[in-house]
C-alpha cells in the first residue's frame, strides 16, 4: 500500500511540474521537457519495480512536453456582412461553418525551429456569439505525434483567421508531418490538414 501511494505522489508531482512547464512559452527549453520526462520515468520505475516500464512513461512523457506551443492568435479576416454575401447565405439557413484554408508556414523546417499553424473559417449565424473550439492536433503519417492545443472561444459572424505558433523539439524525427487544425461548435465539426516536412 505505501508504495502504491508513492507511486500516486510521484505522478501527481510530476503532472503539476508538467503542467508548469506546458504554461511556459516563449524563450523556454524544448529539452527541460525531456529532462522532467526522463527523471519521471527513472523514478517511476524505481519505485514500481519494472524499470523498463518507467523509462518507457519517461520517454513519453518527455515527448509530450518536447514542443514548445505559443498561445492563439485570432484576427477577423471579413466582416459579417462580407462573408454573408460570399456565400450567399439567408438567415432561414442556420448556423453556417466553413473552414476556407489550413496551412502551415512555413512548408519545410529544421529541428528545433518554429513553424505556424494557421485556419481560416466562415461562420454565420451565431446570433451575436457562438463557443467555437478549435483544436490542434501534430501528426505524422495519419498517426498522432502530439495535441497540441484545444481551446475555445466566443465567435461572432465573419471570416476568422486563428494561427498558432509552435517550435519543434530538436530531436523530432525528420519526415512528413501534418497538422490537423478542426474547428467546431455545439452543432457542427470541420477540419483541414496542413502537410509540412521536418528536415
Amino acid at each position: 500500500m505505501r508504495k502504491h501511494s508513492r507511486i500516486l505522489l510521484i505522478i501527481a508531482v510530476v503532472g503539476l511540474a508538467l503542467v508548469h512547464i506546458g504554461c511556459e512559452t516563449y524563450g523556454q527549453s524544448a529539452g527541460l521537457g525531456a529532462l522532467v520526462g526522463g527523471g519521471a520515468g527513472a523514478i517511476i520505475g524505481h519505485q514500481s519495480g519494472h524499470a523498463l516500464e518507467g523509462a518507457a512513461i519517461g520517454a513519453a512523457l518527455g515527448a509530450a512536453t518536447g514542443l514548445i506551443v505559443h498561445d492563439v492568435k485570432a484576427r477577423r479576416a471579413r466582416t459579417a456582412e462580407e462573408t454573408a454575401q460570399q456565400y450567399n447565405y439567408q438567415p432561414s439557413q442556420g448556423l453556417k461553418l466553413q473552414i476556407e484554408r489550413s496551412e502551415v508556414l512555413p512548408n519545410f523546417v529544421a529541428r528545433g525551429n518554429e513553424v505556424e499553424s494557421q485556419v481560416q473559417y466562415a461562420l454565420l449565424g451565431s446570433g451575436g456569439g457562438v463557443e467555437v473550439t478549435e483544436k490542434r492536433t501534430l501528426l505524422r503519417g495519419g498517426q498522432v505525434v502530439s495535441e497540441l492545443s484545444s481551446e475555445s472561444f466566443v465567435r461572432s459572424d465573419g471570416t476568422w483567421v486563428s494561427s498558432q505558433r509552435f517550435r519543434l523539439p530538436n530531436d523530432l524525427q525528420p519526415g512528413e508531418y501534418a497538422v490537423m487544425q478542426r474547428v467546431s461548435t455545439a452543432q457542427h465539426v470541420v477540419s483541414g490538414t496542413a502537410p509540412f516536412t521536418v528536415q
